[in-house]
């Protein structure tokens, strides 16, 4: 049967389909791992009564029969839950990539592995893992949407160690154009000389400091600090900081933040898992938040504009609202005004740390860190911490560079990882908490 006709005898309800195949690859030392195969699933929601009922199958299954086991679920409680669905559209994005033969990549990921060799390296490990998927969306709205997509995240570490002292040090890439797109000899060569540094590294000093954030860590902070605190699900069920402060400042004129779905990035995509068409959001411009990342409940429930930021992170997870490309805009300081400090700590990369979304504090973990003295980076520091209130460091933000970078990753909610990245400048930043 003609899925968008079987669909059609519902108030609500859609069929995606995912369907692929995927590489892994892990070297640790002289052990190589590999793991290939092809992947299908399907999945149902149904909206009956105001409620969801969500039904998934890793076989290929008759739609009808999920579609009335999610019906059926629905059925069990009545709920309030309104929509308001993306004009729907018939549209066919296509990719005529496909991943690259193991062994080219076992070949390359051995010789990164030598060039992360080093005196005091004692483990080097290099992964890989490539996927092409086709996803396909159908509604009761009548939208058809196939997109295909071949992403590639790839990571190298090396773990170095003199005497008890003991540092890992880790560089990732991510492509939506496949394996080809990662340059892993140059990552070796970083993490290496990453290694090193850390190894002889001193521990940083305690209070108050003036901290300059490069763009890793400048992303990581816009991700993990404003990104999650936007997204309107945790707006509704009031987890947010950022709740009931639309329109108002929330920062310095100097703080202007995006998620970008549009952008050509690791967490690119062209629709969301309902079929929504992904837009730019502007969340804070010049310090004042004009915006959250909607999906269609939120966006009907919020009388907001439907922003295309409903993601799953497969066929067998219940979409929710994501974040996609969440960047921290440059402005207009050269990385000279940004350093420009008597004194002051520099902190790179991230290697760990938490947030409340509800209170608004945060504590990250920097890979490394330097010493900044007369706008000078001085010594490395290692195991440094940096943390604050998300209202009280928007605030305390006065100088933003003029460059851009980004970095990769996957974001986890409710137990979903999808891809997604960040970044921005260099960032200045008074009176944060360092340890």
């Amino acid at each position: 049967m003609n899925i968008i006709k079987l669909l059609s005898r519902y108030s609500y309800a859609d069929i995606r389909i995912e369907q692929g195949m995927e590489d892994v690859i892990k070297i640790s030392n002289k052990e190589v791992k590999t793991f290939s195969g092809n992947f299908y699933g399907i999945s149902a929601r149904v909206l009956v009564n105001g409620s969801w009922g969500f039904a998934s199958s890793n076989r290929k299954t008759d739609p009808e029969e999920l579609l009335e086991k999610a019906r059926k679920l629905a059925m069990l409680k009545k709920g309030k839950i309104k929509l308001k669905t993306p004009k729907p559209v018939k549209k066919k994005i296509t990719s005529k990539r496909r991943t690259s033969p193991v062994e080219t990549k076992i070949e390359e990921m051995k010789y990164a592995r030598d060039r992360i060799k080093g005196k005091n390296i004692k483990t080097m490990m290099v992964s890989s893992i490539e996927d092409v998927t086709k996803t396909e969306f159908y509604s009761s709205e009548g939208s058809e949407i196939t997109q295909e997509t071949n992403s590639c995240y790839a990571s190298c570490s090396a773990i170095a160690k003199k005497g008890d002292n003991m540092q890992k040090a880790v560089e990732t890439a991510g492509s939506i154009k496949g394996f080809k797109n990662i340059n892993l000899h140059e990552m070796a060569e970083t993490v290496r000389e990453k290694a090193k540094r850390l190894l002889n590294a001193s521990l940083p000093p305690k209070g108050r400091a003036t901290v300059v954030l490069d763009p890793e860590m400048t992303g990581v902070f816009t991700h993990e600090v404003v990104g999650h605190a936007s997204e309107a699900d945790s707006i509704i069920e009031r987890e947010s900081i950022l709740s009931n402060k639309l329109g108002k400042m929330i920062g310095s004129p100097l703080v202007n933040i995006v998620d970008d779905p549009t952008y050509k990035d690791f967490g690119h995509y062209v629709y969301d898992e309902e079929g929504a068409k992904a837009k730019k959001v502007t969340l804070i411009k010049k310090g004042k938040l004009v915006n959250y990342l909607n999906s269609a409940e939120t966006a009907e429930r919020l009388k907001h504009d439907l922003n295309g930021h409903c993601r799953s992170a497969s066929y067998d997870s219940f979409p929710i609202v994501r974040m996609s490309n969440t960047f921290f805009l440059p402005g207009k300081s050269s990385l000279e005004d940004v350093f420009d400090v008597r004194e002051g700590i520099y902190v790179k990369g991230m290697r760990g740390g938490s947030v409340d979304p509800f209170s608004g504090n945060f504590m990250f973990k920097a890979e490394e860190a330097f010493r900044i003295k007369n706008g000078e980076k001085e010594k490395p520091l290692r195991d440094v911490s940096i943390s604050g209130n998300i209202l009280k460091i928007l605030k305390n933000i006065e100088e933003v560079g003029k460059d851009f970078a980004t970095s990769p990753g996957f974001c986890s909610k409710m137990g979903q990882d999808v891809r997604v990245s960040d970044g921005g400048p260099h960032v200045r930043i008074k009176e944060v908490l360092v340890g």
